[in-house]
């Protein structure tokens, strides 16, 4: 029995042998190539060579360990460092400043001062300051918000409170500052003290970039009315917060777009620069916004810098428009 069957192995192997050697055959005839030029090709003869062979066995499993260990330490890279959206390396904060294009001065010439407004149509606006690198504040575009009534430091804690959107709050945009607070979730969870005010001082920026949560936010405010009307924003707001004395250091973004921010609590003192090319033909503006007034600026060109007015908690919302 153990024969027949080591016969009928022996049989099929040698059948499989006997085709490959004809395709083999067939394909040289099809190449048209020469006797001397096969026996000219290197054909190993012993065993040693065989894909899994004795002597090549280890090789492979070595290989295929190695391919393992790869994937493994890939996935590592990717869900840890790619997958939390950090850089492997990170730039200097000033890098964009430097390599920026240098700006047309006429950008600030003569600006001296911020332009306050109320009452303007979005027509007039678009024609006169949407675009341009005028900063304004308009001082009546933010009547019957409930933001200005509702939104402090409690009202934000208890907002990404929620499960679903607590897991999603370190996903966008954050900015620490000086505040030592690496993330929301240290941010709402902070001592009682500190975040009344009367412990140690803190001032932190984010984003929003989840439709359900920008939405949510969204009913607590609405769209500027003096917005060009043909204006489009993303669905990505902005909220900068903080006590007295703290505020976002010099610099200049980097958005694609104008942007507005609305004073919804506490007073903040904003300082504009002209870019480093243009010190010795602008000037720098300094000006404080109010609760319920909105300033519209470029900070695409404008360097700026904010400081927290003694007194209440600042709560900022701004969004970019195009």
């Amino acid at each position: 029995m153990k024969n027949a069957i080591r016969s009928k192995t022996c049989a099929k192997t040698y059948k499989t042998a006997e085709l490959k050697v004809t395709k083999i055959l067939n394909k040289i005839e099809s190449l048209k190539l020469s006797n001397s030029y096969i026996s000219r090709l290197d054909i190993p003869r012993n065993s040693e060579t065989k894909i899994f062979g004795k002597k090549s066995t280890g090789y492979v499993l070595w290989t295929a360990a190695l391919i393992f260990v790869c994937l493994i330490s890939a996935r590592w890279v990717y869900v840890e460092l790619l997958g939390s959206r950090n850089c492997i390396l990170e730039l200097p904060s000033f890098s964009k400043s430097v390599f920026r294009p240098p700006e047309d001065c006429s950008m600030c010439v003569g600006v001296d001062d911020v332009v306050r407004l109320a009452n303007i149509s979005a027509e007039e606006f678009e024609d006169q300051y949407a675009y341009s690198t005028t900063p304004v504040i308009v001082t009546d575009a933010t009547d019957g918000w409930r933001a200005l009534r509702e939104f402090d430091f409690k009202f934000f804690a208890k907002f990404y409170s929620d499960g679903k959107m607590g897991k999603q709050i370190n996903d966008c945009f954050y900015f620490a500052y000086k505040s030592g607070l690496n993330s929301l979730q240290e941010v709402f969870s902070m001592e009682e003290a500190r975040a009344n005010l009367s412990g140690q001082p803190w001032y932190v920026g984010w984003s929003t970039c989840y439709d359900q949560e920008t939405r949510k936010l969204r009913s607590y405010y609405d769209r500027p009315y003096f917005l060009p009307r043909t204006a489009e924003s993303d669905m990505v707001d902005w909220i900068f917060m903080g006590g007295p004395g703290q505020g976002a250091h010099m610099h200049v973004d980097s958005v694609r777009h104008m942007s507005w921010q609305a004073q919804v609590r506490g007073r903040k003192q904003w300082q504009l620069a002209p870019p480093p090319e243009c010190l010795y033909q602008c000037r720098w503006i300094t000006f404080v916004v109010s609760p319920g007034e909105i300033l519209v600026v470029d900070t695409n060109r404008w360097y700026h810098k904010t400081n927290v007015l003694p007194g209440d908690i600042s709560i900022t919302i701004g969004a970019e428009y195009d």
